[in-house]
Parts: C-alpha cells; sequence; structure tokens
C-alpha cells in the first residue's frame, strides 16, 4: 500500500536526503562541502554498483541530517546482467529498509555536472524521481562544475527551457561549485555555495516526509528494476532460484522475497515499468506544467555572486 506524504509536525526531526546521480558529477564532493568537513571521499570516476549509498550525518542550525550518497544507473535498458542486476537489488532493499526505518525521504537532491542533458542523466532521474521516491518526495536540481561562470546562476538562464523540454521537473534549484580550484582560486565562489546548499536543504526539506511499506516499496522498485535485464535473463530468474537468490544473495526477509517473486511471475510478459501509483500530490506540487520551482518559497541564488 502506498502512503502519502505527510507534514513533519517537528521542524526539527531527522531529515534523510537523497542524493542522487551520475557518475563523476560531484555528489561526494557536494556532501563535503555541505558539511564543511571531508567526510566522502571523492571517487575517480570508477563505477559503484547501481543503487550502493553510503550515509553521512550532519547537523545544520540544530537540525539532524542523514546525506545518502547514491549511485545511479550504469547500464542501459535490457543491457545489465543477471549478476549486476542482483546487486542492485541488493542495494536498492538495504537503501529501502535503512529508510524505512528512520522515517522516510524528506528531499531528494539530483545532482547534474553542467553541460548538456544525457540519456543516462534522464535514467537516473526517472529512476529516482518516479519509480523510487514514486513521485511523492520535493526534488530540487543541483548544478555543478560551474565555476568557470562569473555568475553561476547564468548556467540555469541559458538552459532552465532545455531542462523543462527534458522533463527534469524540480521544486527548486542551485547553481554551484564543489571545487576551491588551484590555489583556491574558485574560494569564495566554493564558499558561496556552501551557504546556498544549506539554505536550500533547511527551506526545502522540513515540509512533508515520505516513506512506504517496505514489502510495497521494494516490490515496486524491484519490479521496475526487471527491465534492465533481458526477456531472456528475467526468465533465468523465475520461480524458486528466483527466491533463493532474493534471501541469500540480496538479504531479503523470506516474506519480502516471497512477495516480489510472486509479483514478477504473476506480470512475466508485462511492461517492466512501474504500476501506476496515486501521484496526485506530487502533481499537485508542480501542476500540470513542467516548469521548476513551484508551490515551494523559492531561495534566492544570487547572494554575493552577481557583486
Amino acid at each position: 500500500m502506498c502512503s502519502s506524504p505527510t507534514s513533519s509536525d517537528n521542524p526539527n526531526h531527522h531529515r534523510n536526503i537523497l542524493i542522487v546521480g551520475d557518475v563523476g558529477v560531484g555528489k561526494s564532493s557536494l556532501v563535503n562541502l555541505i558539511s564543511g568537513r571531508d567526510l566522502a571521499t571523492t571517487s575517480s570516476g570508477a563505477k559503484s554498483c547501481t543503487l550502493h549509498s553510503h550515509e553521512y550525518n550532519i547537523t545544520l542550525e540544530g537540525v539532524d541530517f542523514a546525506l545518502h550518497d547514491t549511485a545511479g544507473q550504469h547500464e542501459a535498458q535490457g543491457n545489465m546482467k543477471k549478476a549486476e542486476y542482483l546487486d542492485a537489488v541488493h542495494q536498492a532493499y538495504a537503501l529501502i529498509s535503512r529508510l524505512e526505518r528512520s522515517g522516510g525521504i524528506s528531499l531528494l537532491v539530483f545532482c547534474m555536472k553542467g553541460g548538456r542533458v544525457s540519456i543516462s542523466m534522464q535514467q537516473t532521474y526517472n529512476l529516482f524521481v518516479e519509480v523510487f521516491c514514486n513521485r511523492q518526495v520535493p526534488v530540487v536540481i543541483v548544478v555543478t562544475h560551474l565555476e568557470m561562470y562569473e555568475c553561476m546562476e547564468q548556467w540555469w538562464s541559458e538552459n532552465d527551457k532545455a531542462i523543462k523540454e527534458y522533463g527534469l521537473r524540480s521544486h527548486g534549484h542551485a547553481c554551484i561549485t564543489t571545487t576551491r580550484g588551484y590555489k583556491n582560486i574558485f574560494s569564495d565562489k566554493y564558499e558561496q555555495s556552501r551557504g546556498i546548499m544549506q539554505k536550500l536543504l533547511l527551506e526545502y526539506s522540513g515540509r512533508v516526509v515520505w516513506k512506504e511499506d517496505r514489502a510495497s516499496w521494494v516490490k515496486r522498485v524491484v519490479l521496475h528494476m526487471r527491465s534492465w535485464l533481458s526477456p531472456r535473463r528475467v526468465k533465468q530468474l523465475d520461480g524458486s532460484d528466483l527466491r533463493r537468490k532474493l534471501t541469500k544473495r540480496c538479504g531479503f526477509s523470506i516474506d519480502d522475497a516471497e512477495l516480489v517473486a510472486q509479483k514478477m511471475e504473476q506480470s512475466r510478459g508485462m511492461s517492466g515499468d512501474a504500476p501506476g501509483e496515486d501521484r496526485s500530490w506530487f502533481d499537485e506540487k508542480f501542476g500540470n506544467d513542467t516548469s521548476s520551482c513551484v508551490s515551494l518559497p523559492v531561495v534566492s541564488y544570487t547572494t554575493s555572486e552577481s557583486r
């Protein structure tokens, strides 16, 4: 059963923030920027398992945050190998279980590098916004690697139309840098970016919190992930072999494994997309347009950049 977002009675409640994006966009550097410490180890660009997540706990203005640095989808639809799929299912189950136990998701931060919108970028956005969060969680887009712009916000002015056309919808955005540069040449923009991100998190994460019953949440996400496999590999995972792999390799409880296996067998031959759910809350927030920054207050991002 899918639950709707609920208002936060306590504005200082523990807030889970999902930070997602392709490899190399600067998610780990973003964590370090926000925290003001070197909490996350920045990657060299090597692939990590899809949906693999690291959690970092910080406090901003008396509010506790858990920042979940989460890897996006690496393989194109239909091309994923069975072992990679099972690894991704394991990571999805672990992440969902952790989020469900800790109260749900308060904000989704979609991190992208300034440049053209790629297919993998769209796949990652759809995976987390449409499927993982069922379009029930506030979304902000953070654009990185903009230190060469005299005014970083200029990138959004130049690319806002293209972002909308590619369907990357959001409640808010930030244009930043996550590097101080050689000999701290970009230190002013770096510090400004930290202030922008901290304000963004505090402003957009305190409104609602969403979670779903774990079994339903896992079932819906795993059913979507099935489309990452070829039809032949899907058939190889049917029956008792799937139940065994879900429990032994992916860490599922016996009940959760049985539920997911039954649903996959029932829907064999159907589309791998997530089933339609009640998305009225998300659509009400966004409206019928794909414009950004609607319904929730807009944070000013040009505090000192235009001076």
